[in-house]
């Protein structure tokens, strides 16, 4: 009897000191307490809440298991899944939020938790359906409605997406709920809202280099460049090393033909992350634009040894090759751009000129009609055919010419 009041004084006193925030106090007074009375599942549960409230999620884990394997419990199975998601064991932490859900089918926190690792795990449909059961069990329940408009997000599905952290945001104003909406507002091209919404995000967090960033991207898109780079700036203040807000700027400054600046943006940005194929890239076609034409091909060609698969670079590099009239070479790499996207209606057009330029009428204009098989309205492949069609008449009807002067005939 003596030895279980022990175990209970000490459960008390870790309750105390968990009052108090003293979390490395209480699981001292926790673990007196279970070597005094193993079977006390109350302190291996509450020793792994303040194990997890410090961060020691495998501790946290192995005392929630302690737990269980002395009593089955709904919010210790759900506690353990948390421990499990923290650790990116996200089919473990699925099976005990459905431990919990088996438990106590009205645990609406295990309900949003089992769709977050269905979010994790990549099946946003069921996380969908997760998220919405725990909305009938609590409506009122902000991060459910928040996750949901994530997952619809990640299946295109702008309009609920924007419902769900609408609905988010009436309950509860995190930044974050402003933030995603915002992004979903961006790709639905309703610029004005996304604005609103980073500012709203920005108000609640004011060190929100995410939203700076991002709500920069957006005046871009409105052509409204001193607004989008005092944004980047700020982004910038705040997180000096902030890859993508630098790539941004260099975006940014190229579009107001200050190369000198783009190039400076883009050696931080590759400085801060040497594998980002995206900024050696549009650095090459800045140092192109100043005429470092041999850093442009290094650049180019290191960004190609980075990702093989990107389109886009190949046809970069093409056109720099062109403006060298290295046509073969362009040739080369405009082929190796449309086996990777053959719906590309410009390189289609732009291969096209570079056979024309060598004289290659044929494939040239066998190019342009592919052009505007895509892009019908593809003024560009639309001249340019016309074009290769005269250039062709003119150089048969020389030939012809030619041939008859000398006799030839059958």
């Amino acid at each position: 009897m003596n030895t279980s009041l022990s175990a209970l004084q000490y459960v008390k006193a870790a309750l105390r000191a968990s009052r108090r925030g003293a979390g490395a106090e209480a699981i001292e007074f926790y673990s007196k307490a279970v070597m005094i009375e193993p079977g006390c599942a109350a302190a291996w549960y509450n020793r792994g809440r303040e194990q997890h409230a410090l961060g020691r999620f495998q501790e946290a884990a192995a005392d929630y298991s302690r737990c269980l394997a002395l009593e089955s419990s709904a919010d210790a199975y759900y506690n353990r899944g948390l421990a499990l998601r923290h650790l990116s064991d996200f089919k473990s932490a699925l099976e005990d939020y459905e431990r919990a859900i088996a438990l106590d089918a009205r645990h609406a926190r295990a309900w949003n938790n089992r769709g977050n690792a269905l979010y994790l795990l990549g099946d946003f449909m069921a996380a969908i359906d997760s998220y919405s059961a725990c909305l009938v069990i609590d409506s009122a329940y902000a991060p459910a409605w928040y996750n949901r408009g994530c997952a619809h997000d990640e299946l295109g599905h702008y309009g609920r997406a924007l419902e769900d952290y609408t609905r988010s945001i009436e309950i509860e104003k995190r930044p974050e709920f402003y933030y995603n909406r915002a992004l979903a507002f961006r790709k639905l091209n309703e610029h004005a809202s996304a604005i609103a919404d980073f500012s709203a995000a920005i108000a609640l967090k004011p060190g929100y280099a995410e939203a700076y960033n991002n709500r920069a991207n957006a005046y871009a898109d409105l052509r409204q460049s001193s607004r989008a780079l005092q944004d980047y700036r700020e982004a910038l203040l705040i997180d000096p090393g902030y890859a993508d807000a630098l790539y941004n700027r260099g975006l940014e400054h190229c579009a107001v033909c200050d190369f000198e600046r783009a190039v400076e943006d883009f050696t931080l940005a590759v400085h801060h992350n040497p594998a980002d194929a995206g900024a050696l890239g549009a650095r090459a076609s800045a140092c192109y634009r100043l005429g470092r034409i041999r850093e442009a091909f290094d650049d180019c060609s290191h960004a190609l040894e980075l990702a093989p698969d990107a389109a886009p670079l190949y046809l970069d590099r093409a056109r720099m090759f062109a403006e060298e009239d290295r046509l073969d070479e362009a040739i080369d790499d405009y082929t190796r751009s449309l086996g990777l996207e053959p719906g590309n209606a410009q390189g289609w057009n732009d291969r096209g000129a570079a056979y024309a330029a060598l004289g290659d009428y044929n494939r040239a204009i066998c190019d342009f009609n592919r052009a505007l098989d895509i892009d019908p309205e593809n003024a560009d492949a639309s001249g340019n055919r016309t074009a290769a069609l005269e250039r062709r008449r003119q150089h048969f009807s020389t030939r012809e010419k030619a041939c008859s002067s000398r006799g030839c005939g059958r």
